[in-house]
Formats: C-alpha cells, sequence, structure tokens
C-alpha cells in the first residue's frame, strides 16, 4: 500500500500528471473538457489555479491548496473524470494515466515566478508554437487578456510586477527565456 501524501494548507504545487506512454489529449472538445473539469474541481476543492498548459501528453498545474481538503482528491477525482471521458469517446479501457501525479512544492517566491514562466513556456519549449501567447491550452493568454477563465488566479503572480504595468513585465519576463529555454531544449537532443 502506497503512503499517503501529505500536503500543506496555503502552500503552492506543481502538478504533473503524464499520459500512460499516449497523447491525453486527441482533439480541441478534449482540451476543452478538460479545462471544464479543472475549472469545476478547482471551485468543488478550493484549489487555486495560478496557471495550466495542457500538452498533448501531459498536464502542468501550479495551484495553491487554499482549505484541509488534499490535492491528493483533487486530482484524482479530475484525472478519474477526464479518463472516464476519453475512454468512452474513443472507446478504450485502462489507464490514461502514468501511475501517481507527481508533485514539487513552490517553497520561494523566485521559484514560484520561474514555474509560472515556465509552464507557460512549455508550448514554445517543444515547438508547438513559436510564441507562448499562440498556444490555446495555456493560462498565458489568460494572463494577458486575450482569454477570460474564471477560474486562473492572476493576482498572485501579477503582483510581482509593476513598473510598466503587471501585465506587460510578466509577458516581458516570459518572453525573456524563450529562446534560452530552445537553446536547452536543443542542446538535449544533440546529447541524446
Amino acid at each position: 500500500m502506497r503512503e499517503p501524501r501529505i500536503f500543506t494548507q496555503d502552500f503552492y504545487y506543481h502538478l504533473i500528471a503524464k499520459g500512460n506512454n499516449q497523447d491525453i489529449f486527441v482533439h480541441k472538445w478534449d482540451f476543452d473538457s478538460f479545462l471544464r473539469n479543472l475549472s469545476k474541481y478547482s471551485k468543488k476543492f478550493l484549489v487555486k489555479i495560478l496557471a495550466f498548459v495542457l500538452m498533448p501528453n501531459h498536464v502542468h498545474l501550479l495551484v495553491k491548496q487554499t482549505s484541509v481538503a488534499s490535492l491528493s482528491k483533487f486530482m484524482q477525482v479530475l484525472t478519474t473524470s477526464y479518463a472516464n471521458y476519453f475512454n468512452l469517446r474513443y472507446k478504450r479501457s485502462g489507464h490514461l494515466f502514468q501511475g501517481r501525479f507527481k508533485h514539487v512544492p513552490v517553497d520561494t517566491d523566485e521559484y514560484l515566478l520561474h514555474l509560472s514562466r515556465y509552464i507557460h513556456l512549455n508550448p514554445t519549449n517543444s515547438a508547438l508554437v513559436k510564441r507562448p501567447e499562440n498556444y490555446v491550452w495555456s493560462s498565458f493568454r489568460c494572463y494577458l487578456g486575450l482569454d477570460k477563465l474564471d477560474f486562473i488566479d492572476k493576482k498572485t503572480i501579477l503582483d510581482y510586477f509593476g513598473k510598466k504595468g503587471p501585465v506587460k513585465d510578466y509577458q516581458e519576463f516570459v518572453d525573456s527565456r524563450i529562446d534560452y529555454q530552445r537553446e536547452i531544449n536543443l542542446q538535449k537532443l544533440l546529447l541524446e
């Protein structure tokens, strides 16, 4: 039997759920379904969503646990409901996600900011788009005011910025690492 994971109220966490050696999003309606569930269950379990990206084969979430309800229960309900939808839609059975989700506590303000940028740059790192705001399955467009998602807490991150305006400063902060992240990914490919 696995040990239960301990999550602390009012702490931030990076949560990652990976597909079981397969894509977990195939069509637009798959992404939409996951986002509806993310909105529904984040409200039900009082989990603040600061940033997210839905990649074809995995999901990154930056969250704050705001209640005593466990993030484990939130993720279990979120991923199980989505797996049920996916299996029904594509007439398949079995595990959609690879084991338990991964979680990393966010213990400093600096890490919180860099993690939000890392999440928002995932689509550019994977060469799905050239600019992060061109990827519609991410909270970055919400930060820039291009999309509205009522379950995203932008304020926590944007409160760290403000010289030219929080949105502009945050966009520059994210943009400052686009090429750097691409170079690192290219180096990794060359070393393989």
